[in-house]
């Protein structure tokens, strides 16, 4: 079955400012394909018959110039197909009524790239450390410092995510963990099951603040793990308290 993991980056500076072009470029194709798409919009309202949807597509090589975007071409080309083939599947999946419709992305603090395999390779050093290097032969950033905190996978793409000023490489990755039963064959056994049969079965959870989790007559407390990260994020709350109220 598929497991999700998250390790920590530690970019170095330069790093950082590569890495913060690469979300600006990706946003840039995203707003770009949103701009298209509102354009042929109305130029459907007008001349194509009602019910009809405009053509959209994949493709983002139109928006690189070197005089209106020459940002565009320090960026691997990969990155910006990525980011087209994620805003064209939304679409789609918005025009069969799955999702919303893309909307255009604003700058702050956060954002991610999305990166496949010719993007990125995971070499085990001399010392055994595993490291992860990010961009093809002639435009990359180098070997990205990660904390490998949990055995994986190598995956088919990772995403590299900024937040607040940390970073972050996820993935997903198979492992030899038989997947569960599909929760179909549980509904079906539950719907034959009578009203009293399904009263005793039910067990009513309740969250507070002094007991974490109220089960019926069982008390559940945080692990030993879950109250050290309890600690370490409010640590880190009041360092960031205390930095912001020393700053104008």
């Amino acid at each position: 079955m598929l497991t999700g993991i998250a390790l920590q980056a530690h970019p170095t500076e330069r790093q950082k400012l590569i890495i913060s072009q690469w979300i600006g470029c990706a946003r840039f194709i995203w707003n770009a394909k949103c701009e298209e798409e509102k354009y042929l919009m109305h130029f459907a309202r007008r001349y194509l018959p009602k019910g009809t949807y405009p053509s959209a597509d994949q493709t983002f090589s139109q928006y690189k110039d070197k005089e209106l975007s020459p940002w565009l071409f320090d960026c691997p080309s990969q990155i910006l197909r990525n980011s087209a083939t994620h805003w064209y599947q939304t679409y789609r999946n918005f025009l069969k009524g799955q999702c919303g419709k893309p909307n255009r992305k604003k700058k702050s603090e956060r954002g991610s790239i999305h990166l496949t395999q010719e993007l990125f390779r995971f070499e085990k050093g001399y010392d055994g450390v595993i490291r992860l290097f990010i961009g093809t032969k002639t435009n990359n950033i180098g070997y990205l410092s990660i904390k490998n905190h949990a055995s994986y996978a190598e995956p088919k793409s990772i995403r590299i995510k900024k937040k607040n000023g940390r970073y972050s490489v996820s993935f997903c990755y198979k492992n030899n963990v038989a997947e569960s039963k599909d929760i179909s064959e549980h509904l079906g056994h539950l719907k034959n099951l009578s009203e009293e049969a399904l009263e005793e079965m039910i067990v009513g959870v309740d969250r507070g603040v002094k007991r974490p989790v109220q089960a019926g007559d069982e008390t559940y407390d945080f692990t030993r793990e879950q109250k050290r990260k309890k600690r370490a994020k409010e640590r880190y709350i009041k360092r960031c308290q205390k930095s912001l109220a020393r700053k104008q």
